[in-house]
């Protein structure tokens, strides 16, 4: 039962949120954003050197005019290996950036997770009553004798 919770409450977290183009130039501090480049780079994550890295994950930390400084919880290469990023600020300015999404409540993705949620849900409590012996059929009436 409680591998069923655990499985219902992952199933809500990611489905819940999608990233989303970025309409405006202007960012919100604290948006949780993702930076597509358009040239890899090399960043510096502690003591390692991460190359060809095209996709960074974080919260905006500072945007002004066309420049948007972000505090980085991932960094991503051209290949897809993903890297802790521990919070590096990164500075980019337009240029720099293929696009900009940022993550957003998705009403799709949500109302199908609460879908498969509740079915979820239902399977589980079937099997506890089945298991507690209940959902059968009723017992033959007895004549008395």
């Amino acid at each position: 039962m409680a591998r069923g919770v655990a499985m219902a409450a992952a199933i809500l977290s990611v489905g819940c949120y999608a990233y989303r183009p970025l309409g405006q130039p202007t960012r919100a501090a604290g948006a949780e954003v993702r930076a597509t480049l358009a040239t890899p780079i090399s960043v510096q994550l502690g003591e390692i050197t991460v190359q060809d890295v095209d996709r960074v994950e974080g919260l905006v930390y500072r945007a002004t005019g066309d420049t948007v400084v972000i505090s980085s919880s991932w960094v991503y290469t051209r290949l897809g290996s993903r890297y802790f990023a521990n919070g590096g600020v990164f500075a980019f300015d337009g240029p720099q950036l293929r696009s900009l999404q940022v993550r957003r409540l998705s009403p799709a993705r949500t109302s199908l997770a609460g879908l498969v949620t509740v079915g979820v849900a239902a399977a589980m409590f079937s099997g506890v009553k089945q298991a507690l012996g209940g959902g059968g059929p009723p017992p033959p009436p007895s004549d008395g004798h």
